[in-house]
């Protein structure tokens, strides 16, 4: 896809310098030269003679190729904001979800801790736990002695 969207501003750009520089190097050359003519009447330079339809053609091929590029620019543009619009779209879903398992992520842990905090004051047991590992330190280092003894 991005390939495609790579080639298409290629291509677009390609269009818009192409008709920029056209124009540019035709005036580089000598600026045209419009002398009416009646017939019999001798040419002042050496050229190619446009009689009016002929002239009035080349305006209205002109007219219409630039027509064309501009509808092919708004085909352009609107399959890109199509394309472009979906992406967002899917991008935004994608968002969402990742959001919804983060706090459904969150809420398990929290009620996790809450949980571990009630278990943790509501013992009343530790006193128990220290007394009887004290008890055994002093038990199992009072063996230890007597054995290597």
């Amino acid at each position: 896809m991005k390939a495609r969207l790579k080639k298409r501003m290629i291509n677009k750009l390609i269009s818009t310098m192409l008709l920029v520089l056209f124009p540019l190097t035709i005036m580089a050359n000598d600026l045209p030269q419009i002398t009416p003519l009646e017939q019999g009447q001798e040419a002042p330079y050496s050229g190619i003679l446009y009689n009016p339809p002929a002239v009035a053609e080349t305006i209205a091929q002109r007219e219409a190729l630039v027509a064309q590029h501009n509808l092919n620019l708004e085909i352009l543009e609107e399959r890109l904001r199509a394309e472009l619009g979906l992406t967002i779209d899917n991008l935004q879903v994608d968002l969402n979800a990742c959001n919804q398992n983060y706090n459904q992520m969150v809420a398990i842990k929290d009620e996790q801790i809450k949980n571990l905090q009630e278990l943790a004051l509501d013992s009343n047991d530790s006193h128990w736990w220290l007394a009887g590992g004290i008890l055994s330190g002093v038990l199992i280092t009072v063996g230890i002695l007597y054995a290597t003894k």
